[in-house]
């Protein structure tokens, strides 16, 4: 199977008028591959040629995202993907299973209680209930987050580099863990679980094969 990745969608295409997010329609439109899967901060919202899986990050705005769940705004082919929910993309001769964690990470909103009022500036940060919703996961094979796991060099921690994030990945050990927010690549490797930080879509797209499992990297505005 052939998966598209798409880091944060953030800005314009370098030397152009072009919005990233449209940048991002004309490739799914022009990528043949099963499915896309984008690591948050979307940031503007479009219907795409081919499935657009999603979770948002702190630039993303989680009214949007409930009203393109519920149809309120109407949109072909983006899909957010719910905190701790699984996702099974299916063509026929292999099953990859797909999870998340939605949000960003601020220490000042990360203690607060599922059934207090969030105050409207939280909304796009995950809170410690979020974290534990996704430890009961297992056999997952790519896992989506909008930061990347604190102790193995993506620095800036806790805000690039998460503790909680790196939690999940050393309890539920996806396959593949696929990170945005930082804005640079990077691999790392931890017991059986690879993890990559991502480009932002104005530098970079990947294309994930999940039969050898490797991820390719192809400069943006080189269409097929």
């Amino acid at each position: 199977m052939r998966l598209g990745i798409l880091g944060d969608i953030h800005g314009y295409v370098p030397g152009s008028h072009t919005m990233c997010i449209d940048y991002a329609v004309q490739l799914t439109a022009a990528v043949e591959v099963e499915a896309f899967l984008q690591v948050g901060d979307m940031c503007h919202y479009r219907s795409f040629a081919r499935p657009v899986h999603w979770i948002y990050g702190n630039n993303d705005w989680p009214d949007v995202v409930r009203q393109i769940e519920t149809g309120e705004r109407p949109l072909r082919h983006l899909h957010h993907l719910r905190t701790g929910a699984v996702l099974t993309l299916d063509d026929g001769t292999q099953r990859v299973r797909i999870a998340g964690l939605n949000g960003a990470f601020d220490e000042l909103y990360y203690g607060l209680s599922p059934e207090a009022e969030r105050p409207l500036e939280s909304l796009a940060y995950f809170i410690r209930d979020d974290v534990e919703r996704c430890l009961p996961l297992r056999q997952i094979d790519i896992f989506l987050a909008h930061g990347c796991p604190a102790g193995l060099g993506y620095g800036r921690e806790p805000d690039h580099g998460v503790p909680a994030i790196r939690e999940i990945l050393d309890t539920v050990q996806p396959r593949l863990m696929l990170c945005g927010h930082a804005h640079f690549f990077h691999a790392a490797h931890s017991g059986q679980s690879t993890v990559y930080s991502l480009k932002q879509l104005r530098d970079a797209y990947y294309i994930l094969d999940t039969e050898r499992w490797t991820l390719e990297a192809f400069p943006c505005r080189s269409l097929p």
